[in-house]
């Protein structure tokens, strides 16, 4: 992967941040994670038991005849015998009776309980996945979800260099009680492109002119999301001429980071890969029953 790394600066500035954000409300310390749900397990395997003997056949019994016979017992109407006499019909008839089964084999052992599948980072998580953050450290409880990310031509830059437009969504819901206050433009960023030459690492934020060329017209702001409230911003962003690979959200936007990572808007980045996620499919029910989280993410 080739390493050289790009800077590109967004438009808006940390200072609007600070006007116009709450520390307090934009602030998420804790680790992001994917919880998939795996497969119910399956009950346990009682097997039925096996017919293994063929139908007990019980034949006809107590024979009697219509006319009286020497030793029979006469009730008026037949003449019960153990003596087959020509004439006489059976009081009980014959009938079959189910065979013996086998003995069932002993009851398998239950599959175990299954454990979810979670991601954390380092690992990258996926496009439309729900990644879920805050609620331990963090008063602040958010679910994020990275959606329709497209790549199209763009206009030169203005030096004429061939360039790209990125424009991708962003799905966040506060999940928590706590009004969630958030500045997408600003704290999310195309971090790794794919060029002929290979991959490119650097920030390229998105921009005003990007999302008007883009064709979007939402606004670039800060917005306080009430508990409950889900929101999803169309955002795009120039890049070099190629494909996003990568994309980095600063989970603290009121913290600066060190000078290892200049020009990155905040701390506790995470951190999504442009595709689908293969490993596992599915989310869990809200409020979902999350794992304690690690240490947050070191800028």
């Amino acid at each position: 992967m080739k390493k050289q790394i790009w800077f590109v600066r967004v438009v808006l500035v940390l200072a609007a941040l600070a006007c116009t954000g709450t520390p307090s409300a934009m602030q998420i310390l804790d680790e992001p994670v994917y919880v998939c749900p795996t497969a119910t397990p399956r009950a346990t395997d009682t097997p039925m038991p096996t017919s293994v003997q063929p139908p007990i056949t019980v034949p006809p019994s107590g024979w009697a005849t219509r006319t009286p016979v020497p030793g029979c017992i006469w009730n008026g109407f037949l003449c019960a015998t153990n003596t087959p006499y020509p004439g006489g019909v059976y009081r009980t008839p014959g009938y079959t009776l189910p065979g013996a089964t086998s003995t069932p084999r002993p009851t398998t052992t239950p599959y175990p309980t299954p454990t979810p599948f979670v991601m954390r980072p380092p690992q990258e998580f996926f496009v439309e996945d729900a990644i879920y953050t805050g609620g331990f450290v963090s008063s602040i409880n958010v679910r994020l979800r990275l959606m329709n990310v497209v790549t199209l031509a763009a206009s030169p830059a203005p030096n004429g260099d061939p360039r790209s437009l990125a424009r991708w969504e962003v799905e966040i819901k506060n999940a928590g009680s706590l009004p969630y206050e958030v500045f997408p433009a600003w704290q999310m960023y195309v971090s790794t492109v794919t060029t002929d030459s290979g991959d490119i690492e650097g920030i390229w934020g998105a921009s005003r002119d990007a999302a008007a060329e883009a064709g979007l017209t939402a606004l670039l702001e800060a917005v306080m999301l009430v508990p409950g409230e889900t929101r999803v911003f169309a955002l795009a962003a120039y890049i070099p001429a190629g494909t996003v690979r990568r994309f980095a959200y600063a989970l603290d936007p009121t913290t600066r980071p060190t000078l290892v990572t200049p020009g990155v808007p905040g701390t506790n980045v995470m951190v999504w890969t442009n595709t689908t996620n293969t490993v596992c499919a599915g989310e869990l029910a809200e409020p979902p029953d999350l794992p304690t989280p690690l240490a947050p993410l070191l800028p």
